[in-house]
């Protein structure tokens, strides 16, 4: 486990970077920080019996002995609530990132703190960079202190974080009537020598001290593991299935998400907006979200993939150590206590989880590991993640349905989309929000793309109340769509219900666009009557072609309804064709009921789990892996997919 091996000789730091200041002198020192108007000077206050990170007016207000604050100094990164950008629609449309921010010095970070935002770091770093938190991240200067009182609820020590010796631009020992510092980078000398006076290089005798110091606290945690908590992730791999154990951990859960709102560590979001009361200027905004939430995986379509309380509460503990493991190589809690400590029925000490779960495996017999596999660490950054959408222009508005509704899409900076079959975008109507919506079109069609678009939510239903020559937003395109080099001579089994059709029809239109580069195709598609079928006409066309087979069913007909074709739910019409399993590529999407049965009536078929391909429906708020809502276990949709082959989702519990 990264983070987890430090011998007391490295615990000593580099002499030659060690500095000695009195305290009264210490005390001028961070006075004179604070009196400098161009810096803004954060440090830990008390609150009552609490403390917290706020603002300090002087350096008396200071405490450097606390056991721990309320929230983590994360909330100066990665805010409670933090403006994306601005726009005002009084004028057409202008949007502008936020502001330039001041530079923060941060007084009296514990190290598990600043482990906690090196974790912090590689994950806003991942796929995209986030530049609203890096660029504060590079605007501060770190000001460690290590660790003088412990919390009762504390077991940083057995996470490797209560003593480092990187991360931090400066960090203090305290030594009775003098601060041992640390120098841990050039902005924290060049800190030092503009604003403190009386720094003397650190004598045998200070260093000797500081290493003792050090050493103390490695055994100062109240909580113990009764196993090496490197092994985390082989239990947690071993204790997914053991819905017992997580219903009996949960039970007293009140989803209140406490213990994810404290965590140093928790990185996921939502994305608002935030309107003035004159209609014509608002922001949107991201604020601190959880996974322990009830509704925070529902999708538009008001399916839950994680309704339950023990689903949930496994989530949160699986998320931070074994998800962010397999990615990153680190067990993503550091032992800092704030979620055992503000959990009201006290379930949340990962302590005490770990420990149960570890004798339940021994009590049963469970052949445990007794060294943790190391997973292969490949992050990759493309670029900086953002947030403002491209202005477009609505060009064309065809109703399909009382419900759905086609819209042809221009950016109005003339650039291309450049999408796949497969892709969504984030699409903005200003004052309401964003949503993730698929693309309809071919990315042959050049100089527009088409969305279809069905009413559901408050941003949709106002989206079909737009006409053409109104201005939307457009983010992406994102995910990965379908590989068409695979699909090359091969013959195409389309499966589709509902408004599956809409992404598929991308795909099926770039086929039929380079109809010499496939073999035969064939389309599945249902719908619950008649009345709700999409793209009629286009779908008669299509079958009209040649190597081309259509068949469509609906689940019923009203008595008022005409329909000559099949009637059932769409796998009855999965015996009517005749295919070749080994040549052929099944590729699905539809409501997410759909897939299991689809799957099943392909396997009596002999379709092979890696010929068949398919498009996932999550909640997509970033677009792409930052915000935590389209998880499902260690796959992000959003980035991952939403499109898949079934032989990579297979054993994934929460895909299907």
């Amino acid at each position: 486990m990264r983070h987890s091996s430090y011998s007391y000789q490295n615990l000593l730091g580099d002499p030659q970077n060690m500095k000695i200041i009195s305290k009264e002198d210490f005390q001028n020192f961070i006075d004179a920080l604070i009196k400098d108007d161009s810096l803004n000077v954060i440090g830990v206050k008390s609150r009552g019996n609490k403390f917290a990170f706020a603002p300090l007016e002087s350096a008396k207000e200071l405490r450097l002995d606390y056991d721990v604050t309320l929230l983590p100094p994360k909330k100066y990164f990665f805010p409670q609530r933090e403006t994306l950008f601005t726009y005002d629609l009084s004028d057409g449309f202008s949007a502008k990132n936020p502001e330039e921010i001041k530079p923060m010095v941060i007084v009296g970070v514990h190290p598990y703190d600043i482990v906690a935002l090196l974790h912090m770091d590689e994950i806003f770093r991942e796929t995209k960079s986030d530049p609203y938190y890096f660029k504060k991240r590079e605007a501060a200067i770190i000001i460690g202190v290590n660790i003088q009182k412990m919390s009762k609820w504390n077991f940083s020590s057995f996470m490797g974080s209560a003593a480092i010796d990187y991360g931090y631009d400066l960090m203090l020992t305290d030594l009775g009537n003098r601060y041992a510092i640390n120098i841990g980078s050039q902005k924290g000398e060049d800190l030092l020598s503009k604003y403190a006076k009386n720094v003397t290089l650190a004598l045998a005798r200070d260093i000797q001290i500081a290493g003792q110091k050090k050493r103390e606290v490695m055994g100062m945690s109240q909580q113990k593991f009764d196993f090496p908590p490197e092994l985390i992730p082989e239990l947690l791999k071993d204790s997914y299935g053991k819905s017992g154990f997580w219903e009996k951990h949960s039970e007293k859960c009140l989803a209140c998400g406490s213990c994810v709102l404290v965590c140093p560590t928790c990185y996921c979001f939502d994305v608002k907006e935030n309107l003035d009361l004159s209609l014509e200027q608002g922001e949107r905004i991201r604020t601190w979200d959880g996974c322990l939430l009830e509704d925070f995986a529902k999708i538009a379509s008001g399916e839950n993939f994680r309704a339950t309380r023990p689903t949930r509460y496994r989530h949160r503990y699986f998320k931070k150590g074994k998800y962010l493991f397999d990615t990153f190589g680190f067990i993503s809690c550091v032992g800092c206590g704030r979620c055992s400590s503000n959990c009201l029925p006290d379930i949340a000490n990962p302590v005490n989880l770990f420990n149960d779960m570890y004798h339940e495996n021994i009590d049963s017999g469970t052949q445990m590991a007794t060294v943790a596999a190391q997973p292969d660490v490949n992050i990759q950054t493309e670029g900086d993640i953002d947030y403002v959408p491209k202005l477009a222009t609505i060009i064309k508005k065809v109703p399909m349905t009382s419900m759905e509704t086609l819209f042809e899409i221009k950016l109005d900076d003339g650039s291309e989309l450049s999408h796949k079959p497969g892709q969504f975008v984030e699409v903005s109507v200003f004052g309401i929000g964003e949503a993730p919506i698929s693309l309809s079109s071919s990315p042959t069609k050049k100089e527009t793309f088409e969305v279809c678009v069905r009413k559901l939510g408050n941003v949709t239903t106002k989206l079909h109340r737009l006409n053409v020559g109104d201005k939307v937003g457009i983010r992406g395109p994102f995910g990965n769509g379908f590989d068409v080099g695979s699909l090359k001579g091969k013959d195409l089994l389309f499966i589709a219900g509902g408004l599956g059709i809409a992404p598929l029809r991308s795909l099926i239109n770039y086929v039929l666009d380079n109809r010499k580069d496939f073999g035969r195709v064939y389309l599945l598609y249902g719908c619950k009557e008649p009345k709700e079928l999409l793209f009629s006409d286009e779908l008669v066309s299509i079958a009209s072609k040649e190597n081309v087979e259509f068949k469509p069913t609906v689940d019923r007909c009203p008595e008022s309804g005409v329909w000559e074709g099949n009637i059932g739910v769409i796998t009855t019409l999965i015996p009517q064709v005749s295919f070749d399993p080994e040549k052929t590529l099944a590729i699905l999407c539809g409501p997410p009921v759909m897939y299991k049965f689809v799957i099943a009536d392909l396997k009596k078929r002999n379709v092979p789990d890696d010929h068949i391909i398919m498009s996932l429906e999550r909640r997509m708020k970033c677009g792409v892996g930052k915000c935590g809502h389209c998880q499902i276990n260690q796959i992000y949709v959003c980035k991952d997919g939403p499109v898949f082959n079934y032989s990579k989702i297979k054993g994934v519990p929460e895909a299907l």
